[in-house]
């Protein structure tokens, strides 16, 4: 495994009318809805990982506190940055900020756990077998 403290990834993407409150369920109106950024958060932070896990290694979202602190309207861009700031044993801690042009829309932190991705699909497909 190579990942340390301090990787930073950025992603971007515009904001869309599928990505909008409206379409989303999460509110009435054509912003940038917050199942969509954090969305991004996630992502993001998978992008970042990858390549820097052992074979046969995956993480999964287990914590999202994100404050989403301004409305980005249809059309413009959001950027999105995760750093990762702690590795306690498979749990990584990340900061995320997320921006528009106007300044920050989203601000918290991430967090995800270093899995076996065998093990741990063989775990849930099993979940209600007896």
């Amino acid at each position: 495994m190579d990942i340390k403290a301090g990787l930073k990834m950025t992603k971007r993407e515009t904001v869309t009318e599928e990505k909008a409150a409206k379409t989303l369920g999460s509110g009435s109106l054509l912003v940038y809805g917050t199942p969509a950024m954090l969305l991004l958060v996630e992502k993001t932070a998978v992008a970042l990982l990858e390549g820097h896990l052992d074979e046969g290694m995956t993480t999964v979202g287990t914590n999202l506190n994100v404050d989403h602190v301004a409305a980005s309207p249809l059309g413009c861009e959001v950027c999105c940055e995760v750093e990762l700031m702690e590795i306690d044993r498979k749990k990584l801690t990340f900061s995320v900020e997320v921006r528009d042009p106007a300044g920050i829309i989203g601000k918290g932190t991430h967090e995800r756990f270093i899995v076996d991705a065998e093990k741990f699909q063989k775990k849930a497909d099993g979940k209600f077998e007896k």
